[in-house]
């Protein structure tokens, strides 16, 4: 150990100024072979980045230029009427697909008013606020297409709009808008080959960042360039800032001067050694630091579980395990639903723990049912805390659970007690009960009170707060009338008592005062039935006025209709289309004048005068006053008629109006409903001698509530609507003996049917 230390001792101070030198040699040599290559390879990089900006700019300018001229010839096409809402929903929806950039394309009127958009008409009149309207403004006042300044969306996103004039005769009839988001215009156009290379993102004129593109996996370098990118925007500027990457270079002129300083590194690997051993001794100590926390998890008789961001446990103690049964190989990295979970129990522990994670864990803790390993349950009391780490993020949760199983049991073996305390006071006869002042709780019920308040169910362990008796309302005394649900009226003498526990509570009496209630309301009810009686005749009033005045027009529209068609020679050439115009005027004046006839007829106070026909003739002429409706709003129209001939004897005129009323009325609550494939038919059969039509639809049914009140007058579930069509078509379906209904249909949708007593049936 003498001959070694002085050696020991001699070691530095021969042994640093070589390994200095050598270092500072290494250094230099590395430092200056460092410099040249990477000044070189700097200088090649921002020319290539400068070549492939100018590329991008020139495409992306060219992508939004082909966008232009196809939104400048829909503009002409639209000013020129060949394209109508539908085509333009199905252009819009098929432009938009082929450029995902896109986030909608819209015909605008000068008025702000969105008129048309990917989806067809839109009727909610939304109207641009002036952001999105800029880029149509600056269209407006040029004539020509234009761009908007960019701008912020509703979901904190960059966009910038594209609008083109629509001209008819010189005339501005509004504009096309094209909105692009300018995170989508990089994500789709931006090639890849750029992309994996480059950080590209689009600036504004104060350097703000509105979009970029980038690899998250990847760090931007000092390499960038940037170039004007306006039009599109005002002021913006598109930008490219290149990865960091090696030289990827081979430095043989470096590996002599390597090898020749390698003999240095002995002394950084002695220090590893040394380090290594330090490392050892921190890990050494970690351990018994974890060992002792485990013994203090373990050594709890509470279960503890700690559970990560994504509801996946992370530990388990010994108590926890033990509780349930499970090893903790079988919890540990288990995600919702975990194995203790009963089937029946998944919901209540799933919000138990979206609790946990929105903070709103009640504070005495949640009590939950859990299952054991065996298959047995028990009930548990949890409380949760967020689970922080040193430098504050957060881990997770860490629960604390507690066996409440006894306490539970003898929580019901006291409620079970209470309610025999209450069998032997239930002798009065009088409604009384005693509800708690602050909680609501119904503390007392006798039978009387059951059959007024409860239906019967005495032994009721709470029940919904009497109306008034809240703490801090009213006085000692009072009272006051209810309503319960069986439609009877109960008045409540109520008082404020102490009761046996010390505790405030209200003592109420009940009474029923159904008979007075139901008298007041008879009286009006009829108040109102007089009200709607002088309505309908108000109505029927002004029904008779119209026909009347309405017979005069039609027939001079239908006399001068016969007239030109009568006066026009043969052999006159005329436009096709003409004379089928001149002939459809007057049989449809001729109809008008019928319908009103018949509806003259029917208001009149007499018996039916109605003739034998086949009612499938009415059917197809109310089907053929249908299809142009269906047709309109893309509504599938379809006939299922039964083969078995019948007569029946009715107003043709008048059944078709019923049938047109429903169908009509089908195909507006589709389309106020958006049902996707809308779709009506019309069913027809013969049996028990009658004649059976249905209306069916694929809507979305008769609301609750809704089918009772069909047929009563003014009532109407359309904003426009006068709420008399469906007591009009029921009046015209009993003026012919027969019956009206309207039913859910099982499969979806709605049914309104009628039927017709068949031609000698009655007589049979």
């Amino acid at each position: 150990m003498s001959a070694t230390a002085p050696r020991t001792r001699r070691t530095p101070r021969l042994l640093w100024p070589g390994v200095s030198l050598a270092l500072i040699a290494l250094l230099l040599a590395l430092c200056s072979l460092s410099y040249l290559v990477y000044r070189d390879w700097r200088d090649e990089q921002r020319d290539n980045l400068i070549q492939e900006v100018l590329w991008l700019e020139q495409s992306l300018r060219m992508h939004l230029e082909g966008h232009q001229e196809w939104a400048d010839g829909l503009a002409r096409d639209i000013a020129a009427g060949k394209v109508d809402s539908r085509r333009f929903a199905h252009l819009a929806a098929f432009y938009m697909r082929e450029n995902p950039e896109l986030l909608t394309i819209e015909l605008v009127d000068t008025q702000r008013t969105v008129r048309w958009d990917p989806h067809g008409i839109r009727r909610d009149g939304r109207e641009l606020n002036s952001s999105d309207y800029d880029a149509l403004w600056r269209a407006s006042r040029l004539l020509r297409p234009g761009y908007g300044a960019p701008y912020q969306g509703a979901d904190g996103k960059y966009r910038f709009d594209l609008a083109v004039p629509v001209v008819q005769d010189g005339r501005l009839q509004g504009g096309l808008r094209l909105s692009y988001q300018l995170d989508a215009l990089l994500y789709h156009q931006v090639p890849w080959w750029i992309a994996s290379k480059n950080y590209i993102s689009i600036l504004d004129l104060g350097g703000k960042t509105l979009a970029q593109k980038f690899d998250a996996a990847e760090h931007p370098g000092s390499i960038s360039h940037q170039t004007s990118f306006d039009p599109p925007g005002y002021g913006l500027y598109l930008r490219a800032v290149s990865y960091r990457s090696g030289l990827g270079l081979t430095l043989p002129v470096l590996t002599g001067v390597i090898v020749l300083l390698l003999a240095t590194l002995w002394y950084a690997v002695w220090r590893i050694r040394r380090h290594m051993r330090e490392r050892l001794l921190a890990e050494q100590r970690l351990a018994k630091e974890v060992s002792l926390r485990q013994a203090i998890e373990d050594s709890m008789k509470s279960g503890l579980v700690a559970i990560g961001l994504e509801g996946e446990i992370v530990r388990v103690n010994r108590a926890f395990c033990d509780m349930l049964g499970f090893a903790p190989e079988e919890l540990v990295g288990s995600h919702p639903p975990h194995p203790f979970w009963p089937a029946d129990q998944h919901g209540v522990l799933a919000d138990a723990m979206d609790a946990v994670r929105d903070n709103r864990q009640p504070e005495l803790g949640f009590d939950l049912t859990l299952m054991r390993k065996r298959g047995d349950t028990l009930v548990v009391r949890l409380f949760a805390t967020p689970l922080v780490e040193e430098d504050g993020s957060q881990r997770g949760w860490i629960a604390s659970l507690f066996d409440i199983t006894e306490r539970q049991r003898q929580r019901v073996a006291l409620g079970a007690a209470h309610r025999r305390f209450l069998t032997v006071l239930n002798g009065l006869a009088a409604g009384v009960c005693v509800v708690d002042e602050d909680s609501g709780q119904l503390l007392y019920a006798n039978p009387g009170f059951a059959e007024l308040w409860l239906d019967g169910d005495a032994d009721a362990p709470c029940c919904v707060l009497l109306p008034g008796l809240r703490a801090g309302e009213g006085g000692e005394i009072g009272q006051e009338f209810i309503f319960t649900g069986d439609q009877r009226c109960l008045l409540i003498h109520r008082r404020r008592i102490e009761w046996v526990n010390g505790e405030a509570a209200w003592l109420a009496i009940l009474s029923d005062v159904t008979a007075d209630r139901r008298r007041e309301e008879r009286e009006q009810a009829q108040q109102e039935r007089f009200q709607n009686t002088a309505r309908l005749i108000a109505m029927g009033e002004m029904a008779s006025t119209l026909a009347h005045e309405l017979n005069q027009p039609l027939t001079a529209i239908h006399t001068y209709a016969a007239g030109i068609s009568r006066r026009l020679p043969d052999a006159l050439e005329l436009p096709a289309g003409v004379r089928d115009a001149i002939q459809a005027i007057a049989e449809q004046s001729r109809r008008a004048a019928q319908i009103v006839s018949s509806i003259r007829a029917f208001v009149k106070k007499h018996e039916p005068q109605l003739e034998r026909v086949d009612p499938a003739r009415a059917v197809l002429r109310a089907m053929s006053l249908a299809e142009p409706l269906a047709a309109k709003y893309g509504v599938s129209l379809q006939l299922a008629p039964d083969r078995q001939a019948c007569r029946v004897d009715m107003d043709p005129v008048l059944i078709e109006q019923v049938l047109l009323n429903l169908m009509k009325n089908a195909v507006e609550a589709l389309v106020d409903a958006d049902t996707p494939r809308p779709g009506v038919e019309l069913h027809t059969c013969v049996g028990d001698n009658k004649w059976r039509v249905e209306v069916v639809d694929n809507g979305p049914g008769l609301a609750a509530g809704m089918q009772d009140n069909l047929f009563t007058p003014f009532y109407s579930t359309k904003p426009e609507g006068m709420g008399i069509g469906l007591n009009i078509c029921r009046s015209i379906v009993e003026f012919h003996r027969g019956e009206f209904g309207a039913v859910s249909s099982p499969q979806g949708g709605c049914v309104f049917w009628f039927s017709l007593p068949l031609a000698g049936a009655e007589e049979g």
